[in-house]
């Protein structure tokens, strides 16, 4: 039999005469094998497809946003804020920004794209004080270390007491999750679509089942989800989840757009993902999904309410971050 094929008939008719000498009940298990191998190239087609179909999205929302003369130049300026941030000249950070701009209008693939502009920032040396050099994405990597230290400190005065169990959903490396745990001493669990623990994280981190958690319905008390949300092409199965697993109370950091009127926000919806594109997929090699599925702080609070939370406290808290121009937005919400 070529191993490229499989005849069913043929594999039937040689399960009976092995059934026959008393080996087993083979019919069940090779119809069980050729089944799962049939889920799984289905499995895996099904994964290409939406892979092709999520770059192709982002490709095109890129090409979009640099269409549009505002949002190009606000783009810029973000980035050319980031490179200097970074270590970089002035003169340096415009050069740098004209290559990226380039690569981002091309027709080539995404994938490509993305490779050659890591490559590009990988290559670029910061010159430390001390005359030492360091690629330009490390930089970036050690300017964010105290990250989850910020996080904690932001959402930590709105846990309240816990006497059940939390919930970090959508833990990312556990560090905020092993912060809540050692600080509040909170019996905390984090949950998240990839493992990519932290080394110094003993707390529990598991993965989500079929992207949702495999826990009743109010198993927890308190939840707290940090930049998760926009994350999410079709995000509103979170909150709904979310909403199945906790009981009373909620604290969300999310990433919002910037302006002085709920219509100047939503056009400035494009600069916003343009900041979240490139920390996440040009700086980092991790694959991490850009929908840029963001919403302003009101659509926010509206959309928790559509599931019976109430927020009960708001706060801007700006560009919080010191080199991306991401503007973020607590949320306590209650029921």
């Amino acid at each position: 039999m070529s191993n490229d094929t499989i005849n069913k008939d043929g594999l039937d008719r040689e399960a009976v005469k092995l059934s026959d000498r008393g080996i087993g009940p083979v019919i069940d298990d090779t119809q069980r094998t050729i089944t799962a191998a049939h889920n799984s190239v289905t499995f895996v087609v099904t994964s290409v497809d939406a892979k092709h179909a999520e770059l192709q999205r982002m490709q095109n929302r890129i090409h979009a946003a640099l269409k549009d003369p505002e949002t190009a130049r606000k783009t810029r300026d973000d980035f050319e804020y980031t490179f200097q941030k970074l270590g970089l000249q002035p003169e340096s950070a415009v050069e740098l920004c004209d290559k990226i701009m380039v690569m981002l209008n091309s027709a080539d693939a995404l994938e490509k794209i993305e490779a050659e502009c890591l490559a590009l920032l990988e290559s670029i040396m910061v010159v430390d004080e001390d005359d030492s050099t360091t690629p330009l994405p490390l930089v970036l990597h050690q300017k964010l270390q105290c990250r989850a230290e910020l996080i904690f400190s932001q959402i930590a005065p709105y846990i309240g007491q816990v006497d059940g169990k939390m919930i970090d959903y959508g833990a990312g490396d556990g560090q905020v999750t092993q912060l809540l745990h050692d600080r509040l001493c909170v019996n905390v669990e984090g949950f998240d679509i990839r493992l990519y623990t932290a080394p110094n994280v003993t707390v529990p981190i598991q993965l989500f089942d079929n992207r949702q958690v495999s826990e009743p319905d109010k198993s927890y008390e308190v939840g707290v989800m940090t930049n998760v949300l926009h994350h999410e092409l079709n995000n509103d199965f979170i909150l709904e989840d979310i909403s199945r697993l906790v009981q009373k109370r909620l604290v969300v950091i999310e990433t919002v757009p910037v302006g002085d009127t709920e219509e100047a926000m939503e056009h400035d919806k494009e600069r916003t993902f343009m900041n979240d594109y490139l920390y996440n997929r040009l700086f980092h090699n991790a694959d991490v999904p850009v929908p840029g599925t963001f919403e302003t702080p009101q659509a926010w609070v509206q959309r928790f309410a559509d599931h019976g939370w109430k927020a009960v406290y708001q706060e801007d808290l700006g560009f919080d971050q010191p080199t991306i121009k991401d503007r973020h937005h607590l949320l306590v919400l209650e029921r």
